[in-house]
């Protein structure tokens, strides 16, 4: 395994590699780019996961600390965004 592979994983808290969530982790990991549920659910392509249960990992790896939402740009409404829109990102620390 690479360095980079086993220090990403050491900083991720053991609770959040349930299986479902590897993928998604794997996804931030190797794209390093937000996405949200929708993003997540179109890279994965369906298989792994569906909208519901997306919004469901990103909440719980954002209670975890291993991912954060991405404040809204100046300008841009956020009371009224869908939880499937909202786009999330590796916190620091995980990177």
């Amino acid at each position: 395994m690479n360095a980079d592979f086993e220090k990403f994983w050491a900083s991720v808290p053991k609770k959040a590699d349930h299986p479902s969530r590897v993928p998604i982790l794997e996804v931030f990991r190797w794209i390093g780019e937000p996405l949200s549920a929708i993003g997540l659910v179109d890279v994965l392509d369906g298989r792994h996961i569906t909208m519901w249960e997306a919004v469901h990992h990103l909440r719980v790896l954002e209670a975890f600390d291993v991912v954060e939402p991405v404040p809204a740009e100046a300008g841009q409404a956020t009371s009224r965004r869908e939880a499937f829109d909202v786009p999330y990102r590796l916190k620091a620390a995980a990177r």
